[in-house]
């Protein structure tokens, strides 16, 4: 046997009685085990908390919103339509009316000699009438 194995053995033992020291150590010491039947059963996932409205709700609401807002802008433009209706209406209502005063203004400018017949020999259609 070499140097080697002088030295190895010496090891073993040193490490054998330090084996046994730390068994009767252990020995003394005694383990704390689970209750019987096991611990409770531990909650590791918090309850999901409430984050605001979900997806379909937001949807439901949205499309709400914008069918109301559509029939709105839909009233909105009939009234319109309506509003500018009566004012064409009126205007044709009183269109006779406006012609006829400018027609005597026309008519009197003519007589006092404000208006030249000359004015509508260039057209070449129309011929004014004469005194």
């Amino acid at each position: 046997h070499g140097p080697y194995s002088v030295a190895l053995l010496v090891l073993l033992r040193k490490k054998s009685d330090n084996m046994n020291a730390a068994r009767k150590m252990m020995a003394a010491y005694l383990q704390d085990l689970p209750p019987p039947g096991g611990y409770p059963e531990v909650r590791y996932r918090a309850k999901p908390t409430v984050r605001g409205p979900s997806g379909a709700m937001i949807w439901g609401l949205s499309v709400v919103f914008v069918t109301v807002g559509f029939y709105r802008v839909g009233q909105t433009n009939i009234a319109r339509r309506a509003e500018k209706e009566e004012k064409r209406e009126a205007r044709f209502a009183i269109a006779p009316l406006l012609q006829a005063e400018e027609d005597l203004r026309y008519v009197q400018a003519r007589r006092n000699g404000e208006v030249s017949s000359n004015v509508y020999k260039s057209a070449g259609i129309w011929f004014p009438p004469t005194k």
